[in-house]
């Protein structure tokens, strides 16, 4: 194909996507179902003009894996971590633990008895759509109360980070005795020392570099990490999420003596320029991933009788099991609105594409994926435009005044 012509339709995908940024905040309609929609026509044009992208699968999967460490890192970065957000933060993890769990083996239970297969096998199955998307989530509750929003941020990002421990718990232990929930454990807990030790060097480079090119480098280096730690086994996406908190929660982390070594004001500085990096990049890298999904769906298979009559079962259930733990923690008017709130996204094509084929039930259709996050990001839209302009009767949520991520509580000079 002619080069000019490449340039035209990457950029031109890139100037929709963001067009479709734009609509959404105003219709409420989450970018990600219009980018489906568009890779969808695209395939239409493609298949009426005989043109096929090619190495398509190749490209699928690196690219999404990129992406999902992007939203972690962003989600990382994204989360303040106080003593005035402890509250928010333990309801918001017994949310997304219990919704998760729910979730995992209600779908787990449904598979075993539509299927037949092992219950392993049928959790591991389940697990992706158990997940909530954080980046769907997030930019669909912007319409809602800051304290609901807030809820949103933090429970979609422990969720996404709860379901690949999960995950990598179930593809590695063939068996489910104490002794397997003590080896994880350990292993979470030496991945989390080894990397807050990774987190201060790779900050230290954050501060000395003064090249003009250093956030670039830094993500590679950090994707280099990852690899690394995915080959040995270990967990590492929590190595994503622990550099991002460090970066944002810098105080937290360094004090004492040892803030003769870092200049947190500097620090602060170059964290925000970061920040904007991987915002940006992780919209390009959605754009492109989202569209190709679309593109790369069967579309004559979409409207096959089996997939809705598994999708439907399967939404009913994850409402169902995210309604209880839900109404358990939060008052009523809260509770109702957050509970349209768990759109199915990146992460779960990604851990559905993550499992092994000799794991995989492949009686079900993967248009299941697609259908269960497009409708999952319709039913979010109707139930923020249901509860838009909502105010919580009590503060129970509501952000509350904190000082400044990198400031060191020291009083200013008159």
């Amino acid at each position: 194909m002619n080069a000019e012509i490449v340039l035209l339709v990457v950029s031109s995908i890139v100037l929709v996507s963001y067009l479709f940024d734009m609509f959404s905040h105003r219709t409420r309609l989450p970018s990600v179902v219009l980018l489906i929609l568009s890779g969808l026509l695209l395939r239409l044009i493609s298949d009426w003009t005989g043109f096929v992208i090619p190495y398509l699968g190749y490209v699928l999967a690196p690219l999404g894996t990129i992406g999902l460490i992007l939203i972690v890192l962003e989600a990382g970065l994204d989360l303040e971590l106080n003593l005035e957000k402890t509250r928010l933060i333990n309801r918001t993890f017994l949310s997304s633990l219990a919704g998760l769990l729910l979730c995992l083996f209600a779908v787990g239970g449904l598979y075993k008895s539509l299927f037949g297969a092992p219950l392993r096998v049928c959790l591991i199955n389940a697990l992706p759509l158990a997940v909530i998307s954080g980046a769907i989530a997030i930019s669909g509750a912007r319409q809602l109360s800051a304290g609901r929003l807030e809820f949103v941020v933090y429970e979609s990002s422990f969720s996404e980070v709860l379901g690949i421990l999960l995950f990598n718990f179930l593809l590695g232990k063939g068996t489910f005795g104490p002794g397997a929930f003590v080896s994880f454990a350990v292993e979470i807990l030496l991945t989390v020392v080894v990397s807050l030790f990774l987190s201060l060097g790779l900050t230290a480079l954050v501060e000395r570099v003064n090249h003009q090119v250093k956030y670039l480098p830094l993500f590679a280096l950090l994707l280099l990490l990852y690899a690394a730690a995915t080959l040995l086994r270990y967990s590492p996406l929590i190595l994503v999420l622990v550099f991002g908190l460090f970066l944002n929660n810098i105080t937290l982390f360094i004090r004492g003596n040892m803030r003769k070594y870092f200049d947190l004001e500097r620090i602060g500085v170059e964290v925000r320029q970061f920040r904007s990096v991987i915002s940006e990049t992780t919209f390009v890298i959605k754009t492109f991933f989202f569209v190709l999904l679309g593109y790369s769906a069967d579309i004559p298979r979409l409207l096959d009788r089996e997939a809705l009559a598994i999708v439907l079962p399967v939404m009913l259930l994850f409402y169902a099991s995210r309604a209880l733990p839900l109404r358990l923690l939060l008052p009523k008017p809260p509770a109702s609105a957050l509970t349209y709130v768990a759109p199915r996204g990146l992460m779960t094509i990604l851990l559905f594409m993550s499992i092994p084929a000799g794991l995989r039930i492949d009686i079900i259709p993967e248009s299941v994926l697609l259908w269960t996050v497009l409708l999952s990001s319709l039913v979010m839209t109707w139930g923020v435009i249901k509860h838009a302009g909502q105010e919580d009767p009590e503060p129970v949520m509501a952000r509350q005044e904190v000082p400044e991520p990198y400031d060191d509580g020291t009083p200013a000079e008159e």
